[in-house]
């Protein structure tokens, strides 16, 4: 029982959604530049650890988040002491704080905070911290989008009305479909496509659906959204081959 009041606590699938904007921005990285593994690796783990730390509040969670923010910038830029890396972990610093301040209501505020952390600050930011560099302006597209999707699963536990979780999907798949459509044409670039039929048939499961069983759907949609997260990434980065 312990163990199983702990994996919720941790909330896996909300981890999932954190994530997927980080694992999509450092496969858009690589799709670019060249990208070191141990960059990526330690990114990641600090996401998991920050994620744990924001779900459960553990504070083993929050010592191991900074080890792994100072580490992923000691990887990126050689250095924890720079300019460029101290400037980074300040606006990390301050975009956790905004994070810790979002609270868990439906209000319009907390959703365009949780649409700006959980998309264009997590996919770009990554991005950034991968590659050095802030990319072409169409990572706004696949950034939205990531922030859409987040918000639209995050507002399933919040009372969102079906209907704008459906809008606020359909939304997100477009504008990965209008980056897809800007890049280098390759028929890899839509492998993520494969899932659109299932977030339509949950769509359309879940208005059918009068059980109203949001958790259900939460964590069908969480699955759905790291799978297209990383099949998207992983198509751009097979144009490579």
């Amino acid at each position: 029982m312990k163990l199983k009041n702990t994996f919720a606590a941790i909330d896996p699938f909300g981890m999932m959604l954190s994530l997927s904007a980080p694992v999509l921005g450092i496969l858009l990285a690589v799709a670019d530049y060249h990208v070191a593994w141990t960059t990526s690796s330690a990114l990641i783990a600090t996401v998991v650890m920050l994620h744990i730390y924001m779900s459960a509040g553990s504070r083993i969670a929050l010592v191991a988040s900074i080890a792994g923010a100072l580490l992923t910038v000691w990887f990126s830029f050689g250095s924890v002491i720079s300019l460029e890396s101290l400037l980074l972990l300040l606006f990390a610093y301050f975009v956790i704080r905004l994070a810790r301040g979002t609270g868990k209501s439906a209000g319009i505020i907390d959703g365009v905070i949780t649409c700006f952390l959980n998309g264009p600050v997590a996919l770009i930011g990554t991005y950034f911290v991968c590659a050095h560099s802030f990319g072409s302006w169409i990572l706004v597209f696949p950034a939205l989008s990531a922030g859409l999707l987040c918000l639209a699963v995050s507002g399933l536990g919040k009372g969102y009305a079906k209907l704008f979780v459906s809008v606020l999907i359909l939304a997100a798949l477009v504008l990965l479909g209008i980056y897809s459509f800007m890049r280098v044409y390759d028929p890899a670039h839509f492998i993520y496509a494969v899932m659109i039929p299932v977030f339509l048939l949950l769509i359309a499961k879940m208005h059918l659906d009068r059980g109203q069983e949001y958790s259900f759907y939460r964590k069908a949609f969480s699955v759905c959204v790291i799978a297209v997260s990383l099949l998207a990434g992983v198509g751009f980065v097979a144009y490579l081959f």
